[in-house]
């Protein structure tokens, strides 16, 4: 009877130092996944880093390709360089060209512009593109930059949010097939609340997108803050006391209450590895918004080393 009695006593005695160990260990899995998951972000970043070094690098060489080609188109008794008197007139439209993108965007009323993930209806594969949003519509374009459909804002019937990161826009025919399109993107939270206001008794919110509403109005400065002083109050609570269970109904009423979860040691060491998870998770939120910054600007270069190789594969076959 006393065996089982200081057995009892000892499991008792052993619970919340188990309780405490077990949960250090989940959470220090869990930072150390967050940290592989960071530097694999980081090492992502050196490789989209190194991707714009390499399209800087080319737009300089095409920049040596286009003096070349221009030196080629001079006629052969021309003793000057073609260069000198061409210079002017080249770089003016290139202004000119920047101011007239510029303007043309104030006047198309381009509201945003992201990058997507496209399928149609009729179509089981994907490809990518971008979708641009504009005060009068919504234009979908693929990959090479061509237009693949305009929605007026009229001839929109409906907008299905499916998740935070996936829509679907149709319009309806009668007679033939609707048109209709799928799109994900990464940056669709930044669109669906632009899509709401400017359609606002055509989007329909399904049910895996509702947390959407919920949880758009908090930043996720106050999330992290909301959670991390959620979660030190439930360490605060785990310590002080446990209710009593059926079990303990012999027990004085002030030792049940003062039993502790876990102990005073394993809370300070879930403190300090919640204060890193929390650093991880803002360096790994700057960290994606760095290399959204450095993907526009990819596609940007991109965008523009396409044109100028377009340009010059035209004039060379000019001069063969």
């Amino acid at each position: 009877m006393l065996l089982s009695q200081s057995g009892a006593a000892v499991e008792e005695s052993s619970s919340p130092m188990t309780k405490g160990k077990e949960l250090t260990g989940l959470m220090a899995c869990t930072q150390k996944r967050l940290e592989d998951t960071a530097r694999v972000l980081h090492h992502q970043g050196e490789q989209l880093d190194s991707i714009s070094r390499g399209l800087d690098k080319m737009e300089s060489d095409l920049d040596v390709a286009d003096r070349l080609l221009t030196e080629l188109e001079s006629p052969s008794w021309w003793p000057f360089s073609f260069k000198l008197w061409k210079l002017p007139s080249e770089t003016k439209p290139k202004w000119d060209a920047s101011m007239a993108s510029s303007k043309a965007l104030g006047k198309e009323g381009i509201v945003i512009k992201i990058p997507a993930v496209i399928s149609q209806k009729t179509e089981s594969h994907v490809k990518p593109g971008r979708l641009t949003v504009f005060v009068s519509g919504l234009e979908i374009h693929n990959s090479d930059s061509l237009l693949m459909h305009r929605f007026e804002r009229e001839e929109v019937d409906d907008i299905k949010v499916h998740t935070p990161y996936e829509i679907s826009i149709r319009q309806r025919f009668i007679g033939k097939p609707d048109i209709a399109y799928r799109l994900i993107s990464a940056k669709m939270p930044e669109v669906i609340p632009i899509l709401e206001v400017q359609f606002s008794k055509k989007i329909e919110f399904l049910e895996d997108a509702l947390m959407l509403r919920s949880t758009r109005t908090s930043p996720l400065a106050e999330k992290g803050y909301s959670v991390w002083h959620a979660a030190s109050g439930l360490l605060d609570r785990a310590m002080h006391c446990e209710p009593s269970s059926g079990n303990q109904e012999g027990r004085p009423l002030q030792l049940q209450m003062s039993e502790p979860l876990i102990s005073e040691g394993d809370s300070q060491e879930l403190r300090q590895i919640l204060r890193k998870l929390k650093d991880l998770a803002l360096d790994a939120e700057s960290e994606l918004e760095r290399q959204d910054e450095a993907l526009d600007g990819i596609t940007a270069a991109v965008d523009r080393t396409t044109l100028t190789i377009d340009k010059h594969n035209r004039r060379v076959k000019k001069l063969t």
